[in-house]
């Protein structure tokens, strides 16, 4: 029997999401699943464009009137088609009412975590107080497993992001004038918390020549390092800006607690030779020296930088290996969709008559 399933994601930060609703079609157009997509991106593209609202969301719980219209909408899309599996991913907004009407249509509730819940930066108590309702919460974290247990999940499985073949795979500039701008000794794409900001200040120090670039929120406000500051890059440009650099540097999100990040897989797909923070699971997935290089302190980046740049072929060797690794393995959101599929189905609860 086909599984139906309806997926909860968002479109607001494309390309990067959704990140199963491409997975899901074409698991659907091979006839492995029966998929339907419902998509939060216009609800708060609405609110993130108001002034007003960004601020009263600051000073009262959900839900909005815009956001409830949007759990309704999800609550009806599930009584119409009675789906046997619903992926929410985060759903950070979802109420207490909205889940349990879900859950009433008989079908298997799951959700992917994709920030830590306990980060009080990217979550909230609403999100903590609903997740015991969930019948399996996949998280791409392990330090998030024994503290989801302990608030009540029923079934937590580790399940790690990936990368998608159709937005990262290696491309070149198209002109001279694309080519020099996303040319680079050192790339990174990422926001400016705190704790990475070190890591180029004393990269910086220590190279002063070096030509970084820094894609991403706020590196524009540092004094020492807004001049390095090169705006975003999503999609096409994050491929160039990889492509363009001679070492792609991946950090992890301290205040999350991730022991990997979605540029992990990404950057190699995408043909960067990625000079990475050596957390455990960097260690257990990349042979370092071969198919990735790592570090654990400010000054252990500054020294790889230097190693590296003056080794073009060792940089090249490593970037082809790395990208064989990624991709050769089931590193691919539709590969995680169907970790998760196949995990929801084992914990399939009795349909409702």
């Amino acid at each position: 029997m086909t599984p139906k399933v309806l997926l909860v994601d968002t479109t607001q930060h494309q390309p990067s999401s959704p990140m199963f609703a491409e997975a899901l079609a074409r698991a659907t157009t091979a006839g492995r699943v029966s998929g339907s997509f419902v998509d939060e991106g216009p609800t708060f593209d609405r609110l993130a464009s108001s002034r007003a609202e960004r601020f009263l969301r600051r000073v009262r719980p959900w839900p909005h009137k815009s956001v409830a219209e949007l759990h309704r909408a999800i609550v009806s899309q599930a009584e119409a088609i009675r789906p046997d599996i619903v992926l929410v991913v985060k759903g950070a907004h979802l109420t207490t009412e909205c889940l349990t009407a879900l859950k009433a249509t008989g079908a298997t509730l799951v959700n992917f975590s994709t920030d830590d819940p306990f980060n009080p930066r990217t979550s909230s108590r609403l999100w903590r107080r609903t997740l015991p309702l969930y019948d399996l919460v996949c998280s791409p974290r392990h330090a998030n497993i024994t503290d989801l247990r302990s608030l009540g999940v029923s079934s937590v499985e580790f399940v790690p992001f990936g990368y998608k073949p159709d937005v990262h795979f290696p491309e070149v500039a198209a002109t001279a004038d694309e080519r020099t701008r996303f040319e680079s000794d050192v790339c990174f794409i990422g926001g400016a918390d705190t704790d990475r900001v070190k890591y180029f200040e004393e990269l910086v120090h220590q190279l002063p020549h070096v030509r970084l670039a820094l894609y991403g929120g706020y590196w524009n406000r540092s004094h020492r390092l807004a001049r390095y500051w090169r705006g975003f890059a999503v999609g096409r440009d994050f491929r160039l800006a990889v492509g363009g650099a001679a070492i792609t540097v991946n950090l992890v999100r301290r205040a999350n607690r991730d022991d990997h990040v979605m540029r992990t897989f990404e950057v190699p797909a995408c043909g960067g030779c990625m000079l990475t923070e050596a957390t455990a699971s960097h260690r257990a997935w990349f042979a370092e020296g071969q198919d990735a290089f790592m570090f654990d302190s400010p000054g252990g980046l500054a020294r790889g930088v230097r190693f590296l740049l003056g080794r073009p072929e060792l940089r090249r060797r490593a970037a082809a290996a790395g990208r064989c690794k990624v991709v050769e393995m089931p590193n691919r959101y539709d590969d995680r969709l169907a970790t998760i599929l196949r995990a929801a189905i084992e914990r399939r609860r009795p349909a409702v008559n």
